[in-house]
């Protein structure tokens, strides 16, 4: 494997190596989740949710869409699924 990819998995698992954004991760997982509902279920202000989701949009972990009024998050990146339910079971 080369060091650009060793690379990318490093950053991946650091990003999944934080309690908070591992636990969004895991809920994000089975529903649509929009910043609010993000903010309420974990207590944090929109500002720290902000920073989490917007780390592991760029690591191309998480996107958007819009869903109504609300913009929700889902996991895209396939391997962090693999992870995830491995980590559910």
């Amino acid at each position: 494997m080369d060091r650009v990819k060793l690379s990318l998995f490093a950053e991946n698992f650091k990003a999944l190596a934080h309690p908070v954004r591992l636990e969004i991760l895991l809920e994000v997982m089975d529903d649509c989740y929009d910043l609010k509902k993000i903010m309420k279920n974990f207590n944090m202000s929109q500002p720290a949710v902000s920073q989490h989701i917007g780390k592991m949009r760029r690591l191309g972990i998480l996107s958007s869409y819009k869903e109504g009024a609300n913009m929700c998050y889902k996991i895209i990146d396939s391997d962090v699924l693999k992870i995830l339910e491995i980590l559910k079971k």
